[in-house]
């Protein structure tokens, strides 16, 4: 439907034909990355929508707006190339040697989406620090959501969002060039498993989280928790989770 309504240029002239394009990019996105294959919407849609973004962050610097937006558009736009090169390899489209230098670029994109970032994304005065009224941590909790600085807040509030997706897409990078190349994950997924969980629940706590926040991080959650030790305590925690993003709707 969205395909034959719109153009990727014709979208991105309404406002809110840019919230509708990106909802479903982020469902592409998290469909192809768990389903290992590529994106329904094809690579002009995500090029375009990042550039143009691109642009009106030129036209307007001061516009923190249209930064985030970019900023969601680059990342959506490594996940759709990453998905492209797995699918590739999947089908035998491509040799081992080509794989090998795509994904070493891919990482490298990765990486750098964060590293990169416009300093106005990672603005200290919209960092959480303050906890006072924060619920005690349990035995049964895996990760401590009260550290400063985990969170943001204000009108950071969204990349909260783009961060834990950031780490979904870096998970499944790293998980599918190990099933690709039939070797062992390395320990740094669960480590990136546990800063996915310790952001989920600094924002599920914060007491001015937005409600139906939780709503947007169940997949990101969903992949973070594969990686997770495979023990009851942390099994648990898992599923409380998951079941408290469930009653949300």
């Amino acid at each position: 439907m969205l395909t034959e309504l719109y153009t990727p240029q014709t979208i991105m002239e309404n406002e809110n034909t840019r919230v509708i394009l990106g909802w479903y990019m982020r469902f592409d996105v998290f469909a192809g990355l768990m389903g290992g294959f590529e994106m329904v919407l094809s690579r002009e849609w995500f090029s375009y929508s990042y550039d143009f973004l691109q642009q009106q962050v030129l036209k307007e610097p001061w516009n923190l707006n249209f930064k985030i937006e970019a900023s969601i558009g680059k990342l959506r736009l490594i996940a759709m190339d990453m998905s492209t090169v797995f699918a590739k390899m999947g089908k035998g489209e491509t040799t081992l040697d080509q794989f090998l230098i795509e994904n070493k670029a891919m990482a490298g994109r990765i990486e750098a989406w964060y590293t990169e970032l416009d300093p106005a994304l990672h603005d200290p005065r919209f960092l959480v620090t303050d906890f006072t009224n924060a619920r005690l941590i349990s035995p049964d909790d895996i990760v401590n959501p009260y550290l400063p600085g985990i969170v943001h807040h204000g009108p950071l509030w969204v990349m909260n969002v783009c961060i834990i997706d950031w780490y979904s897409i870096d998970l499944m990078h790293r998980y599918q060039i190990a099933l690709t190349l039939q070797t062992q994950p390395g320990p740094e997924l669960e480590l990136i498993a546990y800063k996915t969980c310790q952001l989920y629940e600094a924002v599920e706590f914060f007491q001015d989280s937005p409600r139906g926040t939780v709503l947007s991080l169940q997949a990101s959650l969903g992949i973070a928790c594969l990686f997770l030790p495979r023990d009851d305590r942390h099994a648990m925690w898992a599923r409380r989770k998951l079941a408290g993003i469930e009653s949300h709707g």
